[in-house]
């Protein structure tokens, strides 16, 4: 039982990554809306507000298709991802391992609206208890002309058929080419069968090293 909740919610877990390594059920709908709250003096980058709206559908066994809007560089950028993610090899491994594309589009006050593309690959493994995960993408826009890589990493751990903990280790490289790390300890709890809250911190390893508490809610139909 504590092995089918891992892969469940370490999917879960790469929200403002790219679809994980674990498939969505076939007809299932996961929707997740959030972002961060009580800032620390003089929060901007890498740690803002950054809401999010994430949701994945599963089209069949093996095609997950998905959208993932979210904003960044201190609420200036806004971001809209459609995304399908593909598991590679046998559904029934220990080790998961998953590729995924996305289209999208990047507004910003400073710059046209800009087309971008995006690849990624996952890997997953459950554990009795919990879930180990790996995250990377590298997205490509059509007015820097440049590849920025993102890399997640969780290890997550449920505690109760209630209470789950997770650490994310999150780097990457923003849309002005600088390069940073955050630090993102939560506990989520299942409020109801297909309700679940996630409750977080998430603090700055580079730029002002700013601080804040992080909220979303997540919802399975």
């Amino acid at each position: 039982m504590f092995a089918k909740f891992a892969i469940i919610f370490s999917f879960c877990l790469a929200t403002s990554a790219n679809a994980g390594a674990w498939s969505r059920e076939k007809g299932e709908l996961f929707i997740a809306a959030g972002g961060n709250f009580l800032l620390s003096e003089g929060a901007r980058l890498p740690v803002h507000y950054d809401p999010t709206l994430y949701a994945e559908y599963g089209a069949t066994e093996r095609v997950t298709l998905g959208l993932d809007i979210h904003t960044a560089d201190a609420g200036r950028i806004g971001t809209a991802f459609f995304f399908a993610s593909f598991p590679i090899g046998d559904l029934a491994a220990r080790d998961k391992f998953a590729a995924n594309l996305a289209f999208g589009l990047r507004a910003d006050t400073a710059h046209p609206t800009e087309t971008l593309l995006r690849g990624g690959l996952s890997w997953g493994r459950g554990l009795e208890n919990g879930w180990l995960a790996v995250d990377a993408t590298a997205t490509y826009g059509t007015f820097a002309r440049t590849f920025r890589p993102k890399v997640d990493l969780t290890w997550g751990h449920r505690w109760s058929e209630k209470w789950m903990t997770s650490i994310q280790i999150q780097t990457g490289q923003g849309f002005t080419n600088d390069y940073y790390a955050k630090i993102a300890p939560s506990i989520i709890y299942d409020l109801r069968e297909n309700m679940k809250v996630h409750l977080g911190a998430v603090h700055a390893l580079t730029g002002d090293r700013g601080s804040g508490l992080k909220l979303e809610t997540w919802l399975t139909f």
